[in-house]
């Protein structure tokens, strides 16, 4: 099956301020990875310097601790996973392991600094955009921590 990686974005979170067919010059700089059942996409402390963006599959997210290794989440299509490790060229958090076979868009570090140079004002609202959906996260994080701590 091939994918069209305007449609995969369109209507994700992120994407929800940009055309059509800005979504199609995005696409030009986000790379299509596939995954099989069972493959590690990252393991927790490996370096990182990309996110994705599932476009098929299913994936799980552990993180390992003192008492063993827990599941954190599971990830259908259209979520954005490793945006941390993108911007802050941090190791990573987390594990993220297929659950079925996956196909993945991709952004890695180059194609960020090439999309910065190329398209700017793009590579900006982009950008804005992650920081959103960043901030949205940490919110829910801080809330549960909150509910977590008073139980």
């Amino acid at each position: 099956m091939t994918i069209n990686v305007a449609d995969v974005l369109d209507g994700l979170e992120l994407f929800q301020d940009f055309s059509y067919a800005e979504l199609k010059i995005i696409g030009r700089y986000l790379h299509r990875v596939k995954k099989a059942q069972g493959d590690t996409v990252f393991t927790e402390g490996d370096p990182g310097d990309y996110m994705l963006i599932l476009a098929e599959g299913k994936l799980s997210i552990f993180k390992g601790g003192e008492h063993g290794t827990h599941l954190l989440c599971h990830e259908g299509r259209g979520r954005i996973v490793g945006e941390m490790a993108l911007l802050d060229h941090e190791r990573r958090s987390a594990t993220c392991v297929a659950d079925a076979d996956c196909v993945m868009l991709t952004l890695d570090e180059a194609g960020l600094r090439r999309m910065a140079a190329e398209t700017p004002l793009l590579a900006y609202r982009f950008m804005f955009g992650l920081a959103r959906l960043l901030s949205r996260r940490l919110r829910r994080t801080s809330g549960m921590l909150v509910e977590f701590l008073t139980s």
